[in-house]
């Protein structure tokens, strides 16, 4: 579909809509851990027509990587390190049946200056997700400090 070498880049994280119709992906100068290259922007890759473009109305001088779509393929979100070029943070934005993209803006929060520059926390990989996360911080911790680990098999 896109031959990254010809372009000189390298493509990671290449994920299509829920409908079909697009193809987005990180594209950067070499590599497959995009979030640490300043370089890395986001990129869509149109199915029914072979278009290609930077999705110049979400990208920055910063990196943008990791994307997720929601469920109806209209919503995308995605990490970016535009606000400090230290932590990523989780943006959003939207996309039309013309393929027209919003400006996109930051997770919203109560007191958004005060749980930004406070918090630590990168948000690497953002997923839209259906349902309630339901999970227990004592049983995540208790095992991350046994040391039990599920058992992977490999074929040969």
């Amino acid at each position: 579909l896109i031959h990254a070498a010809a372009m000189g880049k390298s493509i990671s994280y290449a994920r299509p809509s829920p409908d079909g119709k697009y193809i987005m992906f990180t594209l950067s100068d070499y590599g497959n851990f995009s979030i640490w290259h300043k370089e890395a922007d986001l990129w869509l890759y149109d199915l029914e027509d072979g278009s290609l473009r930077e999705m110049k109305e979400v990208n920055s001088n910063d990196v943008e990587s990791y994307h997720s779509w929601s469920s109806e393929g209209t919503w995308f979100v995605f990490s970016s390190r535009r606000l400090d070029g230290l932590y990523t943070r989780p943006f959003f934005s939207s996309i039309d049946k013309e393929g027209n993209i919003t400006k996109p803006f930051l997770l919203p929060q109560k007191k958004p200056a005060e749980f930004y520059n406070m918090n630590f926390f990168s948000y690497n990989v953002p997923e839209f997700v259906t349902g309630k996360v339901d999970w227990d911080f004592n049983k995540v911790e208790k095992a991350l400090n046994t040391g039990q680990r599920d058992k992977i098999e490999t074929r040969r």
